[in-house]
C-alpha cells in the first residue's frame, strides 16, 4: 500500500468516523423525541383513566337516581291520570 492509498484510506476512516458521531447525535435526538411522546402519552393515558373513574360514578349515581325516580315519575303519572279520569270526571 503506498502513501496516497494509505492517505485515501485514513480519509475515509475519518468520513465514517464523522458519520458515525452525526449518526449517534441523530439517535440521541430521537430518543429525546421519543421519551417526550411517550411521557405525554402516559400524562393522557393518566388524565383519560381519571375521565373513565369520573364517568363510572356519574353513570353509578345515575343508575341510583332511577331507581328512585322511575318509580315516582310512574306514581305521579297514574295520580294525575286517576284525577283527570275519575277525580275530575274529564
Amino acid at each position: 500500500m503506498d502513501a496516497e492509498q494509505a492517505a485515501r484510506l485514513e480519509r475515509l476512516l475519518e468520513e465514517g468516523n464523522a458519520l458515525q458521531r452525526q449518526s449517534i447525535e441523530l439517535q440521541k435526538t430521537a430518543l429525546v423525541a421519543q421519551r417526550e411522546v411517550i411521557d405525554e402519552t402516559r400524562e393522557n393515558l393518566r388524565r383519560a383513566r381519571e375521565v373513565n373513574d369520573r364517568a363510572m360514578d356519574v353513570n353509578s349515581r345515575a343508575r341510583r337516581l332511577q331507581l328512585f325516580a322511575l318509580p315516582l315519575i310512574l306514581l305521579l303519572v297514574a295520580y294525575v291520570s286517576w284525577l283527570l279520569f275519575f277525580k275530575l270526571g274529564v
